[in-house]
């Protein structure tokens, strides 16, 4: 189990023939379904019978009687409703976080708290626990995200255009998020966007934000409205 990143990537070698199957959680998920504080796990990986419930290792099991992509998600599914997190105990804080994402992290964390009915500092600690960071944080990883999106789906654009597009102060600031946040500059990482950015970005416009997938598609990005 490998908890949310903020600073520079790790690299996993691997050897020999690798058959991977990765549940990847939604903001709040992990929280929501196993009740763990997920800033006990941020930039920390564990087993993941050492972190949840003996049932990780039934689990575990199941996978390996499969073979097919379909069933091991069907049985990820079985085994992960038995937590019993219907859709509508999805807190404020979770909410908060798909609004970021979905403004690609150009959002006020005073707004954000607002939103929640929260005060900043009740904000801040509620990202902590349930999503793994505070708020700023999350904020400067979603945009890093985008900013990947956008070079990857429009590779003539240029970084300058990016950093405006996305709200950054000016360039030499989004090379700094860049940095800490992947050990590499913009330049670097635009060589090996595979490593970064999921495949069906790569390959078309799904799961982008609408005003992404709007810029794709005008080849005019105005970044999101204030």
């Amino acid at each position: 189990m490998v908890g949310a990143r903020t600073s520079r990537n790790c690299e996993l070698l691997l050897q020999g023939k690798v058959d991977a199957f990765t549940i990847t959680f939604q903001p709040g998920g992990l929280a929501a379904l196993f009740s763990i504080p997920a800033i006990e796990l941020t930039d920390r990986d564990f087993s993941g019978t050492t972190v949840l419930d003996s049932g990780i290792s039934e689990l575990y099991s199941r996978l390996a009687e499969v073979c097919t992509f379909t069933d091991r998600i069907r049985v990820a599914d079985d085994y992960l409703m038995t937590r019993g997190s219907p859709v509508n105990s999805i807190s404020n804080t979770a909410k908060a976080a798909v609004h970021v994402m979905r403004n690609n992290g150009c959002v006020r964390v005073e707004d954000l708290a607002r939103a929640a009915g929260l005060g900043t500092r009740q904000l801040e600690r509620r990202f902590r626990h349930e999503i793994g960071m505070g708020p700023k944080m999350y904020c400067r990883i979603i945009r890093f995200e985008a900013a990947l999106k956008l070079k990857a789906i429009s590779p003539s654009m240029h970084w300058t255009q990016i950093a405006h597009a996305l709200g950054y102060h000016d360039q030499m600031y989004m090379v700094h998020d860049f940095t800490v946040l992947s050990g590499g500059t913009p330049t670097s990482i635009g060589t090996r966007l595979d490593m970064f950015v999921k495949p069906e970005v790569l390959a078309g416009i799904q799961c982008l934000p609408r005003d992404i997938q709007t810029h794709r598609n005008s080849r005019m990005y105005r970044g999101p409205k204030r």
